[in-house]
């Protein structure tokens, strides 16, 4: 992943940005969207006997980098985690540096929350966010600040296999979670899809 060229004369947060890029070997994560690198996976294993098509056995854990950035104003997927979903895993979201990034929250039983993540512990703010395994989907918003980007470690467990991942939705989530909360609104929920709209009725008929 290339850099912002002539980082001398870059805003501190695009300098620091392209340093923790570099560093860590950051790339973009395809439809989701944000920066991340696999850090390693667990050397236990797991085992879930209901994954009948796929292999059943998994590592307990995996690690990972991951950023979100305001700062690459032609990129602007990197601003967000599109919603998306994982089947069986919890996710534990850590803010190393950076910028607050909302958290939102569907349920299978038509529910929603809304968490955030950051540093400003009596704004309600929190330092880690976890998922629970059995949420319906998620996605994530970076917040405007003073950094420009918000990065963050999450560990998954069991490990990320992209057999497991499913991204986007389409006229069946809106119709579910559409005026669930105030921030709930068919264009706000539409905007979390992103570029992954999908024809979810088929899969409900």
């Amino acid at each position: 992943m290339s850099t912002i060229s002539n980082a001398t004369s870059a805003p501190f947060g695009e300098t620091r940005m392209n340093s923790i890029i570099n560093q860590f070997n950051l790339i973009e994560l395809p439809k989701e969207g944000g920066l991340y690198q696999i850090i390693d996976r667990s050397s236990i294993e797991v085992s879930l006997p209901h994954r009948m098509q796929h292999d059943s056995t998994l590592r307990a854990q995996s690690h990972i980098y991951y950023m979100l950035t305001r700062l690459r104003p032609d990129q602007p997927q990197l601003a967000y985690n599109y919603l998306h979903s994982i089947d069986d895993a919890d996710d534990l979201h850590i803010l190393v540096e950076g910028d607050s990034v909302d958290y939102y929250l569907f349920y299978e039983d038509g529910h929603v929350e809304h968490k955030i993540l950051g540093h400003n512990y009596t704004a309600g703010e929190l330092p880690l966010v976890t998922t629970p395994g059995t949420v319906a989907s998620k996605a994530l918003k970076l917040r405007s600040g003073n950094h420009g980007y918000a990065f963050i470690i999450s560990a998954l467990a069991p490990e990320w296999t992209a057999e497991r991942c499913k991204i986007g939705a389409g006229q069946v989530f809106l119709d579910k979670y559409t005026g669930k909360e105030d921030w709930c609104t068919k264009d706000f929920l539409r905007e979390l899809i992103g570029p992954n709209w999908t024809d979810d009725t088929a899969a409900e008929s």
